[in-house]
């Protein structure tokens, strides 16, 4: 008998906000590493997103090269006047403009997708245009939220812990409750939603979506490696917070801690490196008002820092959840110290592999009595390395999302016939 022939590969369509290289922040690192990861399975991937700038920029040599990219300039930034006449929250408003409606269009109804991948809440502006695509051509493909956090609880929590004038308050609570909407309105449509964490957030979508198909998609490490490290009086006499501070919640967090730690570890000398973007008025403002303080801003590669450092701190009250700045961490063997509730999803047990505090005065009581506490040190970062060593691999996750989309695109042509 002749062999049937082999099956085609799937296509899929995936929305992203913003081209995601450099992967500076730990949002664009988890896109740009699910889009390699998926376009190393036998599989097409195309990539829509926004640029800023004047010349489109080009995928970086290795596996961003597997997707097919498809970039509109970002020229949006005057469209904040039609906010009050509009349901779509701030973010999404921006990114909806005439060129990236323009630009996607033809791309929707250029060839039957096997599956539609919208990354990240504010992607929600292009439901209407995959509805629309969806009459015009009569083909619906499998649709995933590819979902970063959940959202409605993130941001009522960001409201209620707030320390804005009311007008910016009520500005944070109005938009929180558009990206809830938003949220509410994906988490309807989609045939899959993927989440960072499989315990975490899952209660939140499973109260908003009971019935829900769910993917839990962990974020994978695949940076460097220190193979042995050991802290010693020669270390510099430094702590390092490494993160993104875009986002006010972000920077409040970052705040709070520093006017709890900076003059008291300035006193015992114990010097602060704050590693990470920012508005530039934002970290101007800082190194004026915490003159002890480092603020080295967005850099090339956090190694360093966390090479000059005795300890990596994570001071964030508000948004826990997985971050991937703790694999930067415990990979490069730099002893984690962080607020109770901040981290998830990590194998790390507190007094062996992580330390614990439940607000930020004990936080920095516990840094200056570690501080010098080498045998300490060197047996958490040690337990944190080994307790990550195997578990964090980007490649299983892409064949994780594939097969899920490859099995629900199956289910869904059948039910067509």
């Amino acid at each position: 008998m002749p062999s049937s022939p082999p099956e085609a590969r799937p296509n899929y369509l995936w929305l992203t906000r913003f081209f995601p290289y450099p992967t500076h922040a730990g949002d664009r690192i988890y896109s740009a590493k699910l889009i390699e990861s998926l376009a190393a399975q036998p599989c097409r991937v195309s990539v829509f997103c926004t640029y800023q700038g004047r010349d489109a920029p080009v995928p970086p040599d290795g596996p961003a090269r597997g997707a097919d990219w498809v970039l509109c300039r970002d020229n949006s930034r005057h469209r904040l006047w039609l906010y009050p006449f509009s349901y779509l929250p701030q973010h999404a408003l921006r990114l909806s403009g005439p060129d990236p409606r323009r630009s996607l269009w033809p791309l929707l109804i250029q060839q039957p997708w096997d599956a539609i991948l919208i990354d990240y809440v504010s992607m929600g502006w292009t439901l209407p245009l995959l509805a629309e695509a969806t009459r015009v051509t009569g083909h619906r493909p499998t649709l995933a939220y590819v979902a970063h956090n959940h959202e409605a609880s993130l941001r009522r929590l960001a409201v209620n812990h707030s320390m804005a004038l009311a007008p910016l308050r009520l500005a944070q609570w109005i938009d929180g409750g558009r990206i809830a909407a938003l949220e509410r309105q994906l988490l309807a449509e989609a045939d899959l939603v993927t989440t960072i964490s499989p315990t975490g957030d899952r209660a939140h979508f499973l109260a908003d979506a009971p019935n829900q198909r769910f993917l839990s998609l962990v974020p994978g490490y695949d940076g460097p490696r220190l193979a042995q490290r050991t802290l010693t009086a020669e270390t510099p006499r430094r702590v390092v917070v490494v993160g993104s501070f875009d986002w006010i919640v972000k920077q409040q967090n970052l705040v709070e801690f520093l006017e709890a730690a900076a003059a008291p570890l300035a006193h015992d000398g114990i010097g602060i490196d704050i590693v990470g973007a920012g508005p530039a008025a934002v970290l101007d403002h800082w190194r004026h008002r915490f003159p002890n303080v480092a603020i080295h801003g967005r850099v090339e590669a956090v190694e360093p820092y966390l090479a000059g450092a005795r300890m990596s701190i994570v001071p964030e009250r508000v948004g826990g959840g997985f971050k991937l700045k703790v694999l930067n961490a415990v990979f490069q063997r730099c002893p984690l110290f962080a607020l109770a509730g901040s981290l998830a999803e990590v194998p790390l047990i507190d007094g062996k592999s992580v330390r614990f505090f439940r607000d930020f005065p004990s936080l920095v009581d516990g840094i200056r009595r570690s501080i010098d506490d080498f045998d300490g040190l060197n047996a958490l970062q040690t337990a944190a390395f080994d307790a990550c060593r195997e578990g964090f691999q980007w490649h299983d996750r892409g064949q994780s999302l594939h097969q899920t989309l490859a099995s629900l695109s199956k289910l869904h042509r059948e039910d067509v016939r």
